[in-house]
């Protein structure tokens, strides 16, 4: 029981400093990119996540993306122009699909890189897998959110790039405000995944015996 207990309280800490980690390169160690047109690719800080999913497993990597992402919307939403502002520029019905899919969702499915243990045995394979298992699945959700929410924009965004003109003799309604979408967010999101992949290979294998430490997010044949 007390070593059951110990092992709780070493997960929990060990999340906690985690998660502490990646917000803190999320929030200082980020640029924008100068081929992108929104969002920002940042130095690593989805790794941390990616390691607890492989350390604790998909429900507890679900977790601590949950809170990643929660606290992350309150730092956003901390300076000019703050939360009310966001509510109101967007209303409500927008800024509650935000809430849901830009930051719950989008940073909670960074979780099911536990699930990567599945296919390799290899700690910097499965990290590396997790990252790209994980990071596609927050891609997916900004695609929804961009989709759902902000479709409309389609016309003005390819309207400003030099290269839009071709888009939208091609695609309309539906179909431009999904390519729309895709762009907009994988000109930041993909370069962010291998990013994040290439550090996971390298964390890998400078630290796998540390991570292999407290670990539960085992497979069967592995036990």
């Amino acid at each position: 029981m007390a070593n059951k207990q110990t092992a709780n309280v070493l997960r929990l800490t060990e999340s906690g400093l985690l998660v502490a980690m990646g917000i803190i390169l999320d929030t200082f160690f980020k640029f924008q990119a100068p081929w992108a047109y929104g969002g920002s690719i940042t130095l690593f800080s989805m790794l941390p996540l990616v390691i607890i999913a492989y350390k604790y497993g998909v429900v507890w990597g679900c977790v601590s993306g949950l809170a990643h992402g929660m606290i992350t919307m309150f730092i956003s939403g901390g300076g000019s122009p703050g939360l009310a502002a966001m509510i109101q520029e967007n209303g409500a019905a927008v800024f509650t699909g935000i809430l849901i899919l830009d930051y719950a969702l989008a940073f909670a499915v960074i979780g099911i890189a536990g699930f990567a243990v599945r296919f390799t045995k290899s700690t910097s394979s499965a990290l590396a897998w997790g990252s790209v298992i994980g990071l596609a699945g927050r891609f997916a959700c900004h695609f929804l959110s961009g989709f759902l929410l902000f479709g409309s924009y389609a016309d003005w965004f390819f309207g400003e790039v030099s290269w839009g003109g071709w888009f939208m003799e091609t695609f309309s309604g539906a179909a431009l405000s999904a390519v729309y979408s895709f762009i907009y967010n994988g000109l930041y999101m993909i370069p962010e995944m291998i990013l994040t992949a290439v550090g996971a290979l390298i964390v890998g294998r400078l630290l796998e015996k540390q991570l292999q430490k407290n670990r539960t997010n085992v497979i069967s044949d592995e036990k």
